[in-house]
């Protein structure tokens, strides 16, 4: 990765310096701030010779960075020693210089050269580096000298903070009646042979309770209306198939009859199929069945034959496994399977939607969400959180996903974001919602291209990004806060 580009305010790169009028012992050679891929990099050389603190004394010299902008962020990096001649002989004949220290000797010739790296933080963006001095003898704790500023850095506003600013909202239009399902499965048993119902022959009486319990719900709900029912009917693979047939439409029939009768519902709403042998209930048994032979048997499930022929297969080659089937397995793929399908109302009064939604969101339209949303402060989290309520309940509303995309964006959910902008459609709000994430997440260049067809598509707020993205960014300035030698 290339080192990011730097504009030094100061008379030279690398600046030459001398010692500004503070109680500061420091005297430079040179400093040098740069900032560098993912580091900061302070650089300086000092003249031990010209470092004064004393004869029993020593000055620690420590860079600190610090935000211009909160006083809780600030780093301090690995600190540099420079010591009278002798407080220095004091630490080598007590052995306590460690390994790594830099301690070094006052007075003495030669030029100490300092280079550390310390990870860039985002607050960086706008803070200043000092020299921290502390002073310190044999007998005295560490006593602080002063902060001295070395260098400011200053980094314009980029795109990316003005876009989180800037992203909105769109209404959710979308006001077809919502049409909700509910499904069942019954367990009727039929005479041998038979397709008519017997109410209390075997466990009929609770298998026709589930249904009519199910349709009672619906009907009783003074918000729903029932628009259609469906009855189908299934039979399992035993007997002829021809048979099957007969029984499995006789049965549904049957049954559809006694739900009509019931409830004297319009025979325009009721409608039928039928299955006659469930091969696809006895495949699904068989996946998770711990029975001898289960795969040779799932090949003759899977195979072409016929349905009586390959019912006979499996007895004949597995009399065994189809006994255990036909007593334990068959009488489950006899069943009739019901959807009831129901209309809700409109919902009008504003307190009437406010209530549904927290009790029944599913029953909202896309346009009553944002109702219920406009009841909030625009941007607040009981705001946004009615709006991904409705994208969660309409994943491939095309406008409900742009808003839930610019929601997760706020909270920083890029790839979130990225998932609901798969259901945005191709309007100028979908390109432009795709633009601004490509810019926050710093693809400039896909940026670009999805903002230009954002206002080729009438988003005329487009325009104003593309001005940005094809106008050079500014650039991170660097202020040495010394003046420079003679």
């Amino acid at each position: 990765m290339a080192a990011i580009a730097v504009a030094v305010v100061s008379s030279s790169g690398a600046l030459d310096a001398k010692s500004v009028e503070t109680p500061s012992l420091l005297r430079v050679e040179r400093i040098e701030v740069a900032h560098i891929d993912t580091l900061l990099q302070i650089s300086f050389d000092i003249d031990p010779q010209r470092v004064k603190p004393g004869r029993d004394y020593q000055v620690m010299f420590t860079p600190i960075v610090k935000s211009n902008l909160s006083d809780e962020d600030s780093v301090a990096l690995k600190p540099v020693t420079f010591a009278g001649r002798n407080r220095f002989y004091t630490h080598l004949r007590e052995g306590d210089i460690a390994a790594g220290d830099l301690i070094y000797q006052a007075g003495k010739k030669g030029l100490v050269e300092y280079s550390r790296f310390v990870t860039w933080q985002p607050w960086m963006d706008n803070c200043t580096v000092y020299m921290r001095e502390e002073t310190q003898n044999c007998c005295k704790p560490v006593s602080p000298l002063c902060d001295t500023p070395i260098a400011n850095i200053d980094t314009p506003d980029d795109h990316v903070t003005n876009a989180l600013e800037e992203i909105d909202y769109i209404a959710l239009t979308g006001d077809t009646a919502v049409v909700l399902e509910a499904e069942g499965k019954a367990f009727i048993d039929f005479v041998v042979n038979r397709t008519e119902i017997k109410e209390n022959y075997r466990k009929n009486p609770r298998e026709l309770k589930k249904i009519i319990e199910s349709i009672d719900v619906i009907k009783n709900d003074p918000d729903a209306t029932i628009t259609r029912l469906t009855i189908k009917g299934f039979a399992s693979p035993e007997g002829s198939y021809e048979n099957n047939v007969r029984l499995a439409i006789g049965r549904t029939e049957s049954l559809k009859e006694y739900v009509r009768e019931r409830y004297n519902f319009d025979p325009k709403i009721m409608f039928t199929n039928f299955e006659p042998e469930d091969w696809d209930g006895l495949r699904a048994w068989l996946e998770t069945a711990d029975i001898p032979n289960r795969d040779a048997i799932m090949e003759i499930v899977n195979s072409g034959l016929a349905p009586d022929p390959k019912d006979a297969a499996i007895k004949k080659q597995f009399p065994k496994q189809y006994k255990l089937m036909l007593d334990s397995v068959y009488p489950g793929l006899r069943h009739s399977d019901y959807t009831v399908q129901y209309r809700i109302k409109t919902y009008v009064d504003i307190e009437e939607l406010k209530q549904a939604y927290a009790r029944t969101p599913e029953r909202l339209r896309p346009v009553d969400f944002f109702r219920v949303a406009q009841t909030f402060d625009a941007g607040s989290p009981e705001f946004e959180d009615v709006l991904l309520k409705a994208s969660e309940i309409y994943p491939y509303d095309q406008q409900a996903a742009i808003n839930a995309a610019n929601i997760l964006m706020r909270r920083d959910e890029m790839q979130k974001a990225s998932e609901k902008l798969l259901n945005a459609g191709e309007s100028g709000e979908a390109y432009y919602t795709r633009a601004m994430l490509a810019h926050l997440n710093g693809d400039e260049e896909r940026a670009l291209t999805l903002f230009r067809k954002a206002a080729s598509l009438g988003i005329e707020k487009a325009q104003h990004y593309i001005e940005q993205l094809e106008t050079p960014a500014p650039k991170q300035s660097i202020t040495y806060l010394v003046e420079g030698t003679e």
